[in-house]
């Protein structure tokens, strides 16, 4: 017996995998993928652990239906999308539109604190001395332009680690939001930096 048959009890994690592909969540999130999500859903309590017995659906009555459960947990996700823990549960959902998708937001670091290059050192200081600075440049220029996606991917994946959502766990998370989300936002036309010959 399965979550299909009884979703009120507590289930091991591969049958919850087809039971959420099966209208709930999206069903191109692969088997790695749906772990990643069942521990984000742990430290949204959607879900909970029962010693020796598996997962189970925190709020589930017994004799609750197959199709009551859905309900339940979609006014469940509809309320959670709001909070500041559960932003990302939008893109997971099944049915939804891509074009309805809200796009990951950065948020803005406070004026004072210390702007660093994307190999940690301070660009924002004295002028460092360098034989060549054509490369000083190039470097500068490029991670310039990949400092906004790096800041986006360190705040995301911030916001989504919890108790039982590992780092691994996020990372497939933010990749797995960036596809869905990449098609909304204008492409950005890339800079390339001819490097000056030396005379």
């Amino acid at each position: 017996m399965g979550p299909h048959e009884a979703p009120h009890l507590a289930h091991a994690e591969n049958l919850w995998f087809d039971w959420f592909r099966d209208g709930t969540l999206n069903s191109d999130i692969d088997d790695a993928g749906m772990k990643s999500v069942l521990h984000y859903l742990l430290d949204l309590n959607v879900m909970k652990f029962q010693e020796d017995a598996g997962l189970q659906i925190s709020g589930v009555k017994t004799g609750q239906t197959n199709a009551e459960v859905r309900s339940f947990l979609l006014i469940a996700f509809d309320e959670l999308k709001c909070s500041e823990n559960g932003f990302a549960i939008v893109y997971f959902l099944s049915g939804l539109s891509e074009n309805g998708l809200p796009p990951l937001k950065l948020e803005i670091s406070s004026p004072g604190s210390e702007r660093k290059s994307i190999f940690g050192k301070d660009i924002s200081g004295s002028k460092e001395k360098s034989s060549d600075l054509s490369n000083l440049q190039i470097v500068k220029k490029w991670g310039n332009q990949l400092r906004p996606y790096l800041d986006l991917e360190q705040q995301t994946i911030a916001r989504l680690r919890g108790t039982h959502t590992s780092q691994e766990d996020a990372q497939w998370m933010f990749s797995y939001i960036l596809n869905k989300t990449r098609h909304q936002a204008p492409a950005k036309k890339w800079e390339q930096l001819s490097r000056k010959r030396h005379r």
